[in-house]
């Protein structure tokens, strides 16, 4: 039986694609309850609704916000967080699998 071990780069792949959803989650979920605390355009209630499907929808309360929740962002900085973060992770994910140490 031959073992063979992963390589540095392999590791830290792997440690970047356990740990960059993590990030993720906070980072999104920050901005989106920074932003909706800023707004005084929206009633009470709906303010209350937004925050429960943040924390209650993890990811997907946090980006449904942000994309379509009328968030006062600027669109560059929507465009970084969500987009770019998204693509960061599919990009570690590619290569990760490409190299064998994400699976």
């Amino acid at each position: 039986m031959n073992v063979t071990l992963p390589s540095h780069l392999q590791m830290l792949l792997a440690l970047y694609g356990y740990l960059l959803p993590l990030l993720l989650y906070v980072v999104w979920s920050t901005l989106a309850l920074w932003d909706l605390g800023r707004r005084e355009d929206m009633s009470t209630g709906a303010v209350w609704i937004w925050a429960l499907a943040i924390f209650l929808l993890p990811f997907v309360g946090a980006l449904v916000y942000l994309v379509f929740g009328g968030a006062q962002l600027g669109s560059r900085t929507r465009l970084v967080a969500v987009g770019g973060g998204a693509a960061i992770y599919a990009l570690v994910l590619v290569v990760g699998a490409s190299l064998g140490g994400i699976s």
